[in-house]
C-alpha cells in the first residue's frame, strides 16, 4: 500500500515553487551586496570628473556684486577676495577667450561648447585641491579645464601675473582641451590632446624654438617617444617639456602633411573608436606606424626651420596686415598664403574673400617694389629713358595702396635723377648740333659744361667723358681760330713793316 501523497500546502512544496523561491532570496541578498559597490563605483566616477560644478554653491562663491559677469559664451564666476571682479576680469581677458571660442568652432569638427564657466579662485590652496582630480598639461599649469562640466579653474594670483599673450595663450589651451573632449567623445588619448591645445595657441617664437631644440637633440641622441609612448594615459617617466615639444610637433606633422579635413575627421574617428591607432588608419588612410615613420622623417627639416609655420596662426591676420601697412610685402604674403590655405580648408568664404583682398594689395606692393628695383637698376646702367617709363608705372601701381606704404621720397628721388639725366642727354645732343657753327659757340659750351656737370652727379662716366670730348673740341676749335686770327695779324704787321722799308722815302714834295 502506497503511502497518501500530501496535500497542497500542507508540510511539502512543490519543485516550482521550491525554485522560485530560491531565486527571490538570490536577488534579494544579491542587492544588498552589490549597493556597497555600486555606491563606491558612482562616488569614483564623480571624484574623477573633477567637479566643479560645486564651487559655486560653496562657501565664498555667494552672489553679488562683481561676483559674476557674463559674454556671449562665458561666464564668469569670482570667489570673495579675488582681488579682481568678474566683471573686470571679462574686460581685459574677455575678448580673447571669446576669439579663442570662435575659432575653434570653425576649427573642431563638433565646434566649440556653448558656454563655458571661468571660475576665478583667490584661495591658491582651494584651488589645488579642487582642482587635484582634474587633468592637467604636461607641466603645472595656473589654469585647468574641466571638459565634463564645461569649466576651467584660475588661480588668480598667479594668471593676473602673466603677460597678456601668456594669459591669451592659457586661456586658448585651457578652451581647447573642452572643445577637444566634445569632439572626439573625451576619447583622445592624452598626448594628442595636449599637442592639439598646445598648437592653437598664438605662436610665441621663442618657446616654440625651445621646443625644436628639445625635439631635435632627442631625436639625435635616440630619446624620442613613441607615440605609443606619448599617447598613454600616465606619460613614462621623462622630461614633460619634452613630452609636449613631441605632442607639438606631431599635430603640427598631422595638420601640415594631411590638411585641416583629416584632423577633423581623426577627432570625429576617435569619437566612434576610441583606439585611436584605428581612427588614424581610418582617417589618414595609412597605418599609425607609416604616419609615424613620415613624421621621424621630416623632424630635421621641422627643427631647422619647418616649426615656425602654424596653419592654425592663419586664423588671425594682424601680423600680415601690420607687414602689409609697414610694405614688408614678402613676408606679409607669407603669412597670408597660410590663412588662405587655413580659410579653403575650412571652407570659410567670408574670412577667405577678406584673405584675397590682401593678397591683391600685396602684388600691387610687390609689382611697385619690381618696378621700382628696376627703376634702380636703369639708374645705375644710366638709361634715363627706361627709368622715366618705369617709373610712371611704379606711379601707377603705387596709386592703388594706401599712401602710407607709397615710397614718395624715394619715387621723388629717382625720378628728379632720371629728369636730370633726360635733361643732360638732351643738352649735350643740342651742344653737339650747335658746335659745328662758329656764332653758336659760347651757347654750344655753356650747355655741354651743364650736361657734363649733370653726369658727373650722377656718377655716369660714360656720358661725362662724352661731354669733356665735345668740351675739348669746342676748346680746341675756338684755339684754332683764335691761332688763325692771331697768325694772320702777324702776317699783316710784317708785311706792312716790309712795304713801309721797301717803299722808301716819299719822291714827291707836296708842299
Amino acid at each position: 500500500m502506497t503511502a497518501p501523497a500530501p496535500a497542497e500546502g500542507h508540510g511539502a512544496m512543490r519543485p516550482a515553487a521550491r525554485q522560485v523561491s530560491y531565486h527571490l532570496r538570490f536577488r534579494a541578498v544579491a542587492r544588498l551586496a552589490l549597493a556597497p559597490v555600486l555606491a563606491l563605483l558612482l562616488n569614483a566616477l564623480f571624484a574623477a570628473s573633477g567637479g566643479l560644478a560645486a564651487p559655486p554653491q560653496g562657501d565664498g562663491w555667494a552672489e553679488g556684486a562683481g561676483s559674476t559677469a557674463e559674454s556671449a559664451h562665458l561666464l564668469v564666476r569670482a570667489q570673495e577676495g579675488a582681488g579682481l571682479d568678474a566683471a573686470t576680469f571679462l574686460t581685459r581677458y574677455g575678448a580673447a577667450a571669446e576669439l579663442a571660442h570662435d575659432e575653434l568652432a570653425s576649427l573642431l569638427p563638433a565646434g566649440a561648447p556653448g558656454s563655458v564657466t571661468l571660475y576665478l579662485y583667490a584661495d591658491e590652496a582651494a584651488f589645488a585641491t579642487e582642482t587635484a582630480e582634474l587633468e592637467r598639461a604636461f607641466a603645472d599649469a595656473d589654469v585647468v579645464a574641466d571638459p565634463a562640466n564645461n569649466a576651467i579653474a584660475i588661480s588668480l594670483a598667479l594668471f593676473v601675473a602673466r603677460t597678456p599673450r601668456e594669459a591669451e595663450n592659457a586661456l586658448r589651451h585651457a578652451m581647447a582641451h573642452i572643445a577637444i573632449a566634445e569632439s572626439s567623445g573625451g576619447n583622445l588619448p592624452r598626448g594628442f590632446d595636449e599637442g592639439i591645445a598646445l598648437y592653437v595657441e598664438r605662436p610665441v617664437s621663442p618657446r616654440l624654438a625651445r621646443m625644436a631644440a628639445l625635439v631635435q637633440g632627442a631625436n639625435q641622441s635616440g630619446s624620442l617617444l613613441t607615440w605609443s609612448d606619448i599617447n598613454r594615459p600616465r606619460p613614462p617617466a621623462a622630461d614633460l617639456e619634452l613630452i609636449g615639444a613631441q605632442a607639438y610637433s606631431m599635430v603640427g606633422f598631422l595638420i601640415d602633411r594631411y590638411g585641416i579635413r583629416p584632423f577633423q575627421d581623426y577627432l570625429s574617428a576617435v569619437g566612434e573608436e576610441p583606439d585611436w591607432r584605428a581612427a588614424m588608419r581610418t582617417a589618414c588612410n595609412r597605418s599609425p606606424d607609416e604616419v609615424e615613420r613620415q613624421w621621424r622623417d621630416q623632424l630635421p627639416r621641422w627643427a631647422a626651420g619647418g616649426w615656425k609655420s602654424n596653419l592654425v596662426a592663419g586664423f588671425d591676420l594682424q601680423p600680415a596686415s601690420d607687414l602689409l601697412e609697414g610694405a614688408n610685402y614678402a613676408a606679409a604674403k607669407t603669412e597670408l598664403e597660410r590663412s588662405q590655405r587655413l580659410f579653403t580648408e575650412l571652407g570659410d568664404s567670408e574670412r577667405l574673400t577678406a584673405v584675397d583682398a590682401l593678397l591683391a594689395q600685396v602684388d600691387t606692393g610687390i609689382q611697385a617694389e619690381a618696378l621700382m628695383t628696376q627703376t634702380q637698376q636703369a639708374l645705375e646702367h644710366h638709361t634715363y629713358d627706361r627709368a622715366q617709363q618705369l617709373l610712371v608705372q611704379a606711379r601707377g601701381q603705387y596709386a592703388r595702396l594706401p599712401e602710407a606704404q607709397q615710397p614718395l621720397e624715394l619715387l621723388q628721388t629717382y625720378e628728379a635723377m632720371a629728369d636730370t639725366g633726360m635733361t643732360a642727354t638732351i643738352a649735350l645732343d643740342e651742344a653737339r648740333l650747335l658746335a659745328h657753327r662758329w656764332g653758336d659757340y659760347a651757347q654750344a659750351r655753356r650747355a655741354t659744361v651743364a650736361a657734363g656737370t649733370s653726369f658727373a652727379r650722377l656718377s655716369d662716366p660714360e656720358m661725362s667723358d662724352e661731354a669733356r670730348g665735345l668740351l675739348d673740341e669746342l676748346d680746341g676749335r675756338q684755339r684754332r681760330l683764335v691761332m688763325l686770327l692771331l697768325a694772320l695779324v702777324i702776317l699783316t704787321g710784317a708785311w706792312l713793316t716790309l712795304w713801309l722799308w721797301a717803299r722808301g722815302p716819299s719822291e714827291l714834295d707836296w708842299r
